[in-house]
């Protein structure tokens, strides 16, 4: 059995409700998920939500011993009450730790692999905490001291060149290092991840129409377009770059496109979240280790109710548990 840290997310969002209605309701997994919060927090939320649940402390046991009928918590103390829907910046430094502490023993193989809920990038930054987002504070565990942000449905993965940053500094980002440093993690990743063994990449211009030939800005024309024809002539399968508005039309395409490479985060993301919302994971490639996501952010108005939509906690935590059986 495959055992994976659950990082819970904004205590105040829905976080504490997908967890419980995903991993606390005796369903039968292949895994063993393991909730990173506060004990009480889950006890009071479980109550609101109108769920009986056998809340359990995690204290190290081995997946064996990890039953599914139970909700297994790693305890972290909030110290303070959270009311469902009224986000406070009082926990910002518990999240961060909660994060950090889920990532530490899945880092040392404590886990297999790591799944984490919605956080609240504003709330985490006005209560004295950096944050730009996960993938970001994942950086300083990758190999290379790099990662890439991936999203994934079971029929398209889209992943990101830049990802929280202004548009402004896109275009200063879009360097050959760092086109080959994204393709590269994305191709091995492809391989060792999902077993793919010739992984086919299409990666997006920058520009509209992908520079028109370099008359709508020279990036496509002088960077992307350079890059491809000479990774191609080594062990890539790329095509691009490719113009944007028509890039995600699968008719066009003479073989299965294994994932398409972005340059911007609003670029790539509303296609698939358009197409497949619900149903996506958040994935971080270039990590010694598995880490994956939900799909949404904190949806405070939702929280505390029982009609909140467990699924794409439960796609992440899948996805999590299958790439790890590979490793």
């Amino acid at each position: 059995m495959t055992k994976l840290a659950v990082s819970s997310g904004d205590p105040a969002g829905i976080g504490p409700d997908i967890c419980i209605k995903a991993f606390g309701s005796k369903t039968k997994l292949d895994y063993s998920p393991v909730i990173f919060g506060d004990p009480n927090l889950f006890k009071e939320r479980a109550k609101i939500l109108g769920r009986k649940v056998d809340l359990q402390i995690y204290q190290g046991e081995s997946e064996e011993l990890l039953s599914n009928n139970c909700l297994w918590i790693k305890p972290h103390d909030l110290k303070q009450s959270v009311k469902p829907g009224v986000p406070d910046i009082f926990y910002a430094k518990y999240l961060i730790d909660l994060f950090e502490d889920a990532i530490d023993k899945t880092v040392s193989n404590e886990f297999n692999g790591l799944v984490t809920g919605p956080i609240n990038k504003e709330l985490m930054n006005k209560g004295g905490v950096a944050f730009q987002g996960h993938t970001e504070v994942l950086t300083r565990f990758a190999k290379d001291k790099n990662v890439l942000m991936m999203l994934a449905t079971e029929d398209m993965r889209v992943a990101l060149v830049t990802t929280h940053v202004s548009l402004a500094e896109v275009p200063e980002k879009i360097t050959r290092s760092n086109l080959v440093n994204c393709l590269t993690i994305l191709r091995d990743d492809l391989r060792t991840k999902w077993n793919i063994k010739n992984p086919y990449i299409k990666i997006l211009g920058l520009n509209p129409h992908a520079g028109d030939g370099g008359f709508i800005g020279k990036e496509d024309k002088e960077i992307i377009a350079p890059l491809v024809s000479e990774l191609n002539k080594k062990d890539f399968n790329i095509v691009g770059p490719v113009s944007a508005d028509t890039a995600f039309i699968k008719k066009y395409d003479n073989q299965r496109v294994d994932a398409i490479l972005a340059m911007f985060h609003d670029q790539g993301l509303p296609v698939i979240k358009t197409l497949g919302f619900g149903k996506i994971v958040n994935i971080t490639l270039g990590l010694p280790f598995v880490r994956t996501s939900v799909d949404h952010g904190t949806a405070y108005d939702m929280a505390g109710n029982d009609q909140v939509d467990e699924s794409s906690i439960l796609e992440a935590a899948n996805l999590a548990a299958l790439i790890a059986s590979y490793q």
